[in-house]
């Protein structure tokens, strides 16, 4: 399936067999350490690539700077999975903790990014969208708006489940992506319009200002956000109740200090209100689709759609 996805997105046959390779080790380690897990694979918001985050419970590393050596295994193989995941792929990361499974990362990209765009992007951005069990489509949808000066992050989480659910989110987030210099209240303003015939959902807009280090929020409906300075939360972002498209009697827009080790962090509600990256030792360091996935794996509550957005200070 990985290579497929790559060949669609217009990887020659030697990128697609190294993505191909790469999720075959993933998956390898997670059947040799932990028995079970979840293999998620998805292509960049963008467009440009394509990200595996390979997730277990398993009894996880002691040492993870050993375990990426070459050559040192505990399940009696070569040892060459991690290691081998690091070399095939443009970015990779790893995640774990003593009895807290694992969780690994990689990312290949369809073409090199120009000095431009890496210029004017000053959040690096993970997430991860899955569908309830037993769903073909999430009702969630998230997006990402970005100049050298803005970061606008939206999440949608459209009511109930299924494609209906899906067209409310995914009708959000286009308007998101039609008027990126909007504000954070207008954004949401215009989606509440746009979703009035829809099933209506809850959404969140978070407007960083990086030049200002201030983050303009509006909220309608049950979307977690928390700011973090380094790993500690700094600030919960405050959404009013309703339902985009349905129920709005007052909305607000709320400002916020941006930190300058900021990390924004925006979930669903498929994610129970305790998710928190301050529970989870070490985790703020790493790259925020390896964030993103644990937050995943630790708190979904198994029942809904979930989807968990972190965008961290570059």
């Amino acid at each position: 399936m990985a290579r497929r996805v790559a060949r669609d997105l217009g990887f020659d046959e030697d990128a697609a067999e190294r993505v191909a390779i790469g999720v075959t080790e993933a998956c390898t380690n997670i059947l040799k350490h932990a028995q079970r897990g979840e293999l998620l694979v998805s292509v960049d918001n963008d467009g440009s690539g394509l990200e595996m985050l390979a997730l277990d419970r398993g009894p996880g590393m002691g040492n993870l700077e050993q375990c990426l050596r070459d050559g040192f295994s505990t399940g009696g193989s070569p040892g060459q999975g991690l290691g081998a995941i690091m070399r095939l792929s443009a970015a990779s990361d790893f995640y774990s903790i003593p009895g807290g499974g694992v969780a690994t990362f990689a990312r290949w990209s369809a073409a090199p990014v120009n000095g431009s765009e890496r210029k004017h992007r000053r959040v690096r951005i993970g997430a991860v969208n899955v569908s309830k069990r037993g769903e073909s489509v999430c009702g969630d949808a998230w997006g990402v708006e970005e100049t050298e000066q803005i970061t606008t992050v939206m999440v949608a989480d459209g009511l109930g489940h299924g494609p209906d659910a899906r067209a409310a989110s995914v009708e959000a987030v286009r308007m998101l992506h039609l008027n990126p210099g909007l504000g954070a209240l207008e954004l949401l303003e215009r989606s509440h319009r746009a979703l009035r015939s829809s099933r209506g959902a809850a959404v969140a807009v978070a407007r960083i200002d990086h030049e200002q280090n201030k983050v303009s929020f509006a909220g309608l409906g049950n979307i977690s956000a928390h700011i973090y300075s380094g790993a500690k939360i700094d600030q919960r972002l405050v959404s009013v109740n309703g339902t985009a498209g349905h129920e709005a009697h007052r909305l607000h827009e709320f400002k916020y200090n941006w930190p300058a080790n900021g990390m924004l962090v925006m979930h669903s509600d498929g994610l129970s209100t305790t998710a928190s990256v301050e529970s989870r030792s070490g985790l703020a360091l790493r790259d925020p689709s390896v964030i993103a996935g644990v937050l995943y794996r630790d708190f979904s509550r198994g029942t809904d759609d979930a989807t968990v957005v972190v965008a961290k200070t570059a």
